[in-house]
């Protein structure tokens, strides 16, 4: 393996650029929706477990997928239940787990929240071209193919 001090400036950049898009998305998701990028990621595998038929997810997936400590995650299921954006339940199969349920506020908070995550990489992305950043890396973030510079789909 070689010494690339080429790569190693685009991943410095993109390092930066994940920087700015974490920071901005926090801020536009506290802003538009009251919630945190964790509680909306969260919101998310709910959604997307429930989309794919793993069932229901139990706690320790959902730390898993968020990459939060079990009693973060406690922590988190018991704000995201207080808000009422997920509802508990006793795991039918196993008495001592709780299954985690999406509300309809869920399903619209994750409809606005998409958005805003759209608009934060577009955003961020615009903003490198702004600053002259390397093509071969703008492409990629845009989806580009790297010998065309077409979408990739």
């Amino acid at each position: 393996m070689s010494d690339d001090p080429v790569m190693v400036e685009r991943w410095s950049t993109m390092t930066g650029v994940h920087r700015r898009i974490e920071a901005r998305v926090e801020h536009d998701l506290r802003r538009r929706v009251g919630l945190g990028s964790r509680e909306f990621c969260a919101l998310g595998e709910l959604r997307r477990r429930t989309r794919t038929r793993e069932g229901a997810p139990h706690l320790g997936g959902l730390a898993d997928a968020v990459g939060l400590s079990p009693s973060a995650t406690s922590r988190l299921v018991a704000r995201l239940h207080d808000q009422g954006l997920i509802t508990l339940r006793t795991a039918r199969g196993d008495r001592r787990s709780v299954e985690l349920e999406l509300t309809g506020a869920a399903h619209d908070i994750l409809r606005i929240g998409t958005a805003v995550l759209h608009q934060a990489v577009r955003d961020a992305v615009g903003q490198l071209g702004a600053e002259g950043a390397d093509g071969h890396l703008l492409r990629y973030l845009r989806g580009e193919s790297p010998g065309t510079g077409t979408s990739s789909g």
